[in-house]
């Protein structure tokens, strides 16, 4: 079997630490593959080198052709790789990141199939989000029914100091054409949002 190039694995110990990466390298029409223990981007107007071991998020958008040893260094240097759509915003697919564990998957499914401990975690990420309320007392619904309502008055809020008119949030998930323009700025920038948290988580 013929040698893989570059140098061996770095052990899980020595590899950086997620707040010493770069966050992400978006990349698009080209050939992204691996120089020893880079991986290289390839387009008309030349070749840029990135360090493996330092990239957090590798995310590749339309016309990206990438080699298997491209894909082989990544996994090893602990990076993870996202398709996404033009500019990032959609998110299609993802590589294994560099946790092999499912310790944390295995504990969300379980708070989330105990009732109890379920609305637990939802008033603690409430009072996270919104400090200062005593939500202590308040059920699953009663949580989304105060939720809505901060939501919508905020949105009623920031029309009044943009001055942008606002009646309500209206969209069909089916037809992105169908709803107002301030609406559709919305439900854009809702899926960007989504898929920049999808990428990094």
């Amino acid at each position: 079997m013929p040698d893989i190039p570059g140098a061996p694995p770095v052990p899980l110990s020595q590899l950086h630490r997620a707040s010493d990466r770069l966050t992400f390298v978006y990349l698009e029409h080209c050939v992204v593959h691996r120089e020893d223990n880079a991986i290289t981007a390839r387009d008309k107007r030349g070749t840029v080198y990135i360090p493996a071991a330092t990239l957090g998020a590798l995310l590749l958008g339309p016309g990206t052709n990438v080699s298997q040893q491209a894909m082989v260094l990544l996994a090893e240097s602990g990076s993870t790789v996202v398709w996404v759509g033009e500019h990032g915003v959609r998110y299609y697919a993802h590589g294994r990141t560099l946790t092999q564990s499912s310790r944390l998957l295995e504990r969300q499914a379980a708070l989330v199939s105990d009732p109890t401990a379920r609305l637990k975690v939802a008033r603690e990420m409430y009072a996270m989000r919104f400090p200062g309320e005593d939500v202590s007392h308040l059920s699953m619904q009663q949580l989304r029914g105060r939720e809505g309502a901060r939501v919508r008055r905020l949105y009623q809020e920031h029309a009044r100091r943009t001055g942008v008119k606002w009646t309500r949030r209206s969209y069909d998930p089916s037809n992105f054409d169908d709803s107002t323009p301030i609406n559709q700025a919305l439900s854009a920038a809702n899926a960007s949002l989504y898929g920049v948290v999808h990428a990094v988580v």
